[in-house]
């Protein structure tokens, strides 16, 4: 299994040009094995972190379960049909896909040809028109996404195409008389079959309309070409293009007919091509997605661990002696890498345990900070026991703290601004703010004062500022505490700075929470290298996936807790 200290493994199971595989090499471990297939490559690739394929190899949804260190699937082609792609984005694989020359050259050919029958039909243009796309390959992708940026509707007739594929590429799935009944312009991508040839013939141009045009791209053989000339003479169709093989003489010619050779590129450089423009894109996702392992989890210095909020004691005695009574670790802490050390989002007090118990190191979650989906909120506080007033003038006893009346409607916006550590509305709406009073530090004043009415009353955490609603939900709330919106910038200033929050306060969203994960304590107290530990943590963590013993939740999961 690969670590963090050395480099990145890539599978390549399809044929793949010698110049992408040398320039993998150059940054990764590669193995080309160009006819792996079924459980050949199920058995393999649990071991990758890329893995490259063409459009013709299957990789489906069962294969992509085994591959729980994989980070990113590239393709080579245009055709993701072979590939389960919401199976491996739901296990947090990316795929990306270089589409060859020769189809992006074809299907700009071929919507050249619309465009150009388009305009000399009186400049009318291709915006909301409708296109049918017949055969919803390689080819056929390619236009329908030009399409879409002309603001066309695309309609497309594949047997075998997927109503979740016909979703992605953002097009609608009907059936071939429907399609060409309700076209403006059809193009037609179909292989040379016995069940393609002659398809397009009198019964089905019959459907078309007398404004519609066709575009012939795939085989000849699926066009009758007589039927097609019968109907370009009677008007029935109002103009049609093929595009052919450069060996290939037409057959038939009508002014309404536009014949042009397919624009040909020398195959060995089309694949050299596509095999560098893909070798690239997968260095770089590599690049972005280093780790210890497939599920972000690394064992780490405890002295590197540095909380971001207060803990309560207590609980933390209480779970210091769990701890020495059980023997595995269940829930790693989630934490951010920031400045050389680990700030913990979530943990403070398994953290704060492990080091009372002298633990040199723990297993950890590490969080990217580029993932768009890490999300910091504010918990606020209804404090309930004392009397509003009493409450108040307890708090008004703190050293550290002082307190001003101010008009309820100005309260947030004081808060908003920077301007106080916090508002304080009584049930009645009247309210204060809270600031440091002179000398004292900010996070310390903020701190004293959560300690002292948490001393005197308990709190119920809220997201509810109207009073009204609250009142209703916690009928003996004294005092509503409204904290302002830190952001996570300022958390990991003031946690490297050793400057804490008080506990309760923030409320993180956090992507893909892994849980039961039983890590052996014993293991992390012993003397060995922290290299062995993260050794044997990755080997755990492959015999676990391989059995899927460990749950991963790729939603994001919000935290309320320890």
């Amino acid at each position: 299994m690969n670590s963090n200290n050395g480099p990145p493994r890539v599978l390549i199971a399809s044929p793949f040009d010698a110049a992408g595989v040398a320039r993998l090499q150059e940054v990764a471990e590669v193995d080309h094995r160009p006819a792996l297939r079924g459980e050949k490559l199920e058995a393999a690739i649990g071991d990758y972190n890329a893995l490259i394929v063409d459009s013709e190899t299957p990789v489906p949804d069962r294969t992509i379960e085994y591959a729980y260190q994989l980070h990113v699937i590239g393709v080579a082609g245009a055709s993701l049909i072979h590939l389960g792609v919401s199976a491996a984005r739901a296990q947090g694989v990316e795929v990306i896909n270089v589409p060859d020359p020769r189809t992006l050259a074809l299907a700009e050919q071929t919507f050249g040809l619309m465009l150009n029958m388009a305009y000399q039909d009186g400049g009318q243009g291709l915006a909301n028109k409708t296109l049918g796309i017949v055969g919803f390959r390689d080819v056929g992708r390619e236009i329908a996404e030009r399409a879409r940026a002309f603001r066309m509707r695309v309609v497309v007739h594949q047997p075998r195409l997927t109503p979740q594929l016909a979703l992605e590429a953002g097009v609608e799935l009907c059936e071939l008389h429907e399609l060409l009944e309700v076209s403006d312009y059809v193009s037609l991508h179909l292989p040379s079959t016995l069940e393609t040839r002659g398809l397009i013939g009198p019964n089905k141009l019959s459907h078309l309309g007398p404004q519609a045009y066709i575009v012939n791209v795939g085989s000849l053989d699926a066009l009758d070409m007589q039927a097609l000339l019968t109907f370009l003479e009677a008007g029935k169709i109002r103009g049609a293009a093929l595009v052919l093989p450069s060996t290939v003489e037409p057959e038939i010619s009508h002014p309404k007919l536009v014949t042009l050779p397919r624009q040909m590129f020398q195959s060995e450089k089309a694949g050299r091509d596509i095999a560098l423009k893909l070798a690239k894109k997968i260095i770089e996702r590599l690049h972005q997605r280093r780790a210890a392992n497939p599920l972000s989890l690394r064992v780490v210095p405890l002295d590197r661990m540095l909380p971001h909020e207060n803990y309560d004691p207590v609980r933390v005695n209480e779970l210091a002696k769990r701890l020495s009574e059980e023997a595995t670790l269940v829930n790693p802490p989630l934490v951010v890498e920031w400045e050389g050390n680990y700030v913990v989002l979530d943990g403070a007090t398994r953290t704060t345990a492990f080091k009372q118990l002298e633990y040199p190191h723990i297993v950890v979650q590490l969080i990217s900070l580029d993932d768009q989906r890490l999300a910091l909120h504010t918990w606020y506080h209804a404090v309930c026991g004392p009397a509003a007033d009493e409450l108040i003038q307890h708090l008004e006893n703190v050293p550290t703290i002082a307190l001003e009346p101010v008009p309820s409607d100005k309260l947030q916006k004081a808060v908003d601004a920077g301007e106080a550590l916090c508002s304080l509305i009584r049930p009645d709406g009247t309210g204060f703010l809270a600031r440091e009073a002179a000398g004292a530090s900010p996070l310390q004043a903020l701190n004293d004062l959560v300690a002292a009415y948490t001393e005197v009353g308990s709190i119920t955490r809220t997201l509810n500022t109207e009073l009204r609603i609250l009142l209703a939900e916690v009928p003996d709330v004294s005092l509503l505490v409204i904290f302002p919106q830190f952001t996570l910038l300022e958390l990991l200033d003031a946690a490297t700075a050793g400057e804490l929050l008080p506990a309760g306060i923030t409320r993180f969203v956090i992507p893909g929470r892994i849980l039961r994960l039983h890590a052996d304590l014993e293991r992390l107290k012993s003397d060995e290298p922290l290299a062995l530990k993260n050794s044997w943590l990755n080997k755990m963590l492959a015999d676990k996936m391989a059995r899927r013993r460990v749950r991963f939740y790729q939603e994001p999961v919000i935290l309320l807790d320890e």
